[in-house]
């Protein structure tokens, strides 16, 4: 099985390369991070950066499965989720918009062509919340 996690420097996407990598089947398992921490790094927010990484890894594929583990709830600024209408700010709305939705979609258009077409094969995507 070969398997690429989206967010393995958080604690969920890590538990799930470490499982894989324990897994008897001896998976193949390519993390990565948007910061240093992963066999390569990505920015959700910078499709140019998804497609480098779809290009460095293409060679290795066809993909069992592809996890994007990559979701926030609470940005930098310590913004979201809003807990009423007096809290909605636009900028940090459109920064979540960009992390939680953008982003894994521009991972699929990306990532989808490199998956197994001759079997079993999932593309998954966990969300923040």
């Amino acid at each position: 099985m070969k398997a690429i996690i989206f967010g393995a420097s958080g604690g969920i996407g890590n538990a799930l390369v470490e499982a894989l990598r324990r897994d008897p089947r001896r998976a193949d398992v390519f993390s990565g991070a948007r910061k240093p921490g992963g066999e390569f790094q990505f920015d959700l927010q910078d499709e140019a950066s998804i497609g480098a990484c779809a290009e460095q890894l293409k060679g290795q594929g066809p993909f069992d499965l592809v996890i994007i583990a990559t979701g926030m709830l609470h940005n930098g600024d310590g913004g979201g989720p809003e807990k009423s209408w007096r809290m909605i700010d636009p900028v940090a709305m459109a920064e979540m918009f960009a992390v939680n939705t953008i982003g894994p979609a521009l991972i699929a258009k990306h990532f989808l062509p490199l998956l197994r077409r001759d079997g079993w094969a999932v593309f998954a995507v966990l969300s923040a919340r």
